[in-house]
């Protein structure tokens, strides 16, 4: 009984111990081998950094690991730490910099495009109210031109009137002149009948005195 509560204990804490992540220790790379000791040969050299799943711990001071590619192996457990190298922690800050410095470069983007919009949308306010004050003007001056050309057919009309008005006048002196010129040619005629007529009975008086 106590070598079967040994056996679960150990299952249990390989299972707990399967959950957890570690990291190669801050070095240039080192050996991952197929066994526990170094007579085993090297199955992988691992760079500093590199995330491997934990199956299992031994005595000898050995973890057995899984890394990224499914391959396992064996590395000294003191190579392996819970939190990244310093060195893998420095090229993540390195890399949320940079991506604050492009955030950064993208807002002052955003910024500088809005404040282009803004301009643009107040020369276009600006050359709305212009437009509406031109067509309003415009409606103005065709207003104005209608009176104009109301005023214009006006006076033609009156001046027509006036033509004909006085073309009936200068017709009716013409009338009025030829009947005077007729009437005193006329006059003449009688006179040069008359006058001699009255003459002669003047001069048969005169000589019967």
């Amino acid at each position: 009984m106590r070598i079967l509560f040994v056996i679960v204990m150990l299952f249990g804490w390989l299972g707990s111990v399967q959950a957890e992540t570690r990291y190669i220790v801050d070095q240039a790379k080192l050996p991952m081998r197929s066994g526990q000791s170094t007579a085993h040969a090297i199955v992988r050299m691992l760079p500093s950094g590199t995330a491997v799943k934990v199956l299992g711990q031994s005595e000898t001071g050995y973890t057995h690991i899984r890394i990224s590619s499914g391959k396992e192996g064996w590395i000294l457990s003191r190579y392996l730490m819970k939190e990244p190298a310093a060195r893998s922690r420095l090229i993540e800050a390195e890399k949320e910099l940079s991506k604050l410095h492009k955030l950064e470069q993208t807002k002052q983007a955003l910024e500088n495009e809005r404040a282009q919009l803004e301009s643009d949308n107040k020369q276009l306010q600006n050359d709305l109210a212009r437009i509406r004050k031109t067509a309003a003007n415009a409606v103005a001056v065709a207003d104005e031109n209608d009176a104009l050309k109301v005023k214009a057919a006006r006076a033609e009309q009156a001046f027509e009137s006036l033509q004909l008005e006085t073309r009936d006048i200068r017709n009716g002196a013409q009338q009025r002149w030829f009947m005077l010129g007729g009437g005193a040619i006329l006059l003449g005629i009688l006179l040069g009948l008359i006058l001699p007529r009255l003459k002669f009975r003047r001069k048969d008086r005169w000589e019967r005195y």
